[in-house]
């Protein structure tokens, strides 16, 4: 089984197409979005209308949030004091575009999204949250304590739990005992779409491979592929200056970083 995972395209339609034109030629069993659909890039309606018509799955991210409750002030959409004019022209500006539709759907989508399959030798339980099973904007890191990420999997009885938020992606095998059973365990960040913070300017998304000729007591039962993707960053810059906004957040669309 394969399943394709997407998050954090903060508006940036050139890189979703992109990314789902990709996603389609390999065709997975199931695609998923773990949430920020909106705010940066400029198509914010657009990006919505794609992934509904596709009928992607999405959940809530902090973003999506703010915007979906009308919030005029986040102070997660910008990180210092130069962003900080551009965070708030932003917000202000989708609050003004987005239809009451797309507002509606944004603030209606589930924090968390949860899977089972049962298969001849195992069964397997997935979790999608944005940013941790507590909080939609905390930072699940790669160095996170394997012991941090194996409480929040028992919180949600999870042995995939996978998240978005931070737009760095990672995949980690985590060995644990479970009713006198060892088996393993995986938490996997599945990157960003639309705005990287890994020093590639390409979209992200991530694979996950189920074996189900095997169980969890093999760390190769669950596989797990990123794929980094280049678009047409030129399209999201000129938006952006369209729009009137503040080329503070150029660097990201040119180096993938803040």
């Amino acid at each position: 089984m394969k399943l394709a995972f997407i998050s954090d395209i903060h508006a940036n339609l050139p890189a979703l197409e992109t990314t789902l034109r990709f996603i389609e030629r390999q065709k997975p069993d199931g695609i998923y979005c773990l949430g920020d659909l909106v705010n940066f890039a400029c198509f914010d309606n657009e990006v919505i209308d794609l992934l509904r018509k596709n009928d992607i799955p999405c959940i809530q991210g902090n973003h999506d949030e703010g915007i979906g409750n009308h919030k005029n002030d986040f102070s997660f959409s910008y990180a210092n004091k130069e962003q900080k004019k551009f965070g708030l022209h932003s917000i202000k500006r989708v609050n003004k575009i987005i239809t009451d539709e797309n507002r509606k759907y944004l603030s209606t989508l589930p924090f968390m999204l949860q899977l089972e399959f049962r298969f001849p030798f195992h069964h397997l339980r997935l979790a999608m949250v944005h940013g941790s099973p507590f909080s939609n904007n905390d930072y699940v890191m790669e160095a996170t304590p394997d012991e941090l990420l194996n409480e929040m999997m028992d919180n949600v009885n999870a042995d995939i739990l996978l998240m978005g938020h931070t737009h760095v992606p990672y995949h980690k095998t985590i060995f644990c005992e479970e009713e006198n059973k060892k088996i393993y365990r995986h938490a996997i960040n599945v990157g960003s779409v639309g705005k990287s913070k890994t020093g590639s300017t390409d979209a992200c998304c991530c694979f996950v491979n189920i074996n189900h000729e095997t169980t969890l007591e093999s760390p190769e039962s669950v596989e797990v592929h990123f794929e980094f993707l280049p678009y047409d960053k030129a399209r999201v810059v000129q938006k952006i200056h369209d729009e009137g906004l503040s080329h503070a957040y150029d660097n990201y669309f040119k180096t993938g970083k803040n």
